[in-house]
């Protein structure tokens, strides 16, 4: 049986490591393995702007995926039948923007 996870986090100008929806121990980029659980599927939905997602700390508006903020579709990462996916592999960037998160865990 699969568990949900949900999380929100706000985003800058700057990237953001998504594993910091995960507070105040895993600020600042730092990776908490005991938090940071592996996901068969996320789903995320971005408020207030849009957000982009990408794999490193270079993200930007213009190489990251777009999260559109005014889309009721969440963008979908998964199902991963075969390998997990962590918040810790994925970067954000979005001044303006709240990045709402629901995963199902491994």
């Amino acid at each position: 049986m699969s568990k949900l996870a949900s999380y929100t986090l706000t985003l800058a100008a700057t990237p953001t490591r998504v594993s910091d929806a995960y507070g105040s121990d895993s600020l600042g980029g730092v990776i908490v393995p005991a938090a940071d659980v592996p996901y068969k599927q996320l789903l995320l939905q971005a408020t207030g702007a849009d957000a982009f997602l990408g794999t490193d700390d270079t993200v930007t508006t213009s190489t990251g995926i777009k999260v559109d903020s005014t889309d009721l579709q969440p963008v979908t990462l998964g199902p991963f039948p075969d390998g997990p996916v962590k918040l810790s592999d994925l970067y954000a960037v979005g001044s303006g923007a709240t990045l709402i998160i629901l995963g199902v865990v491994y």
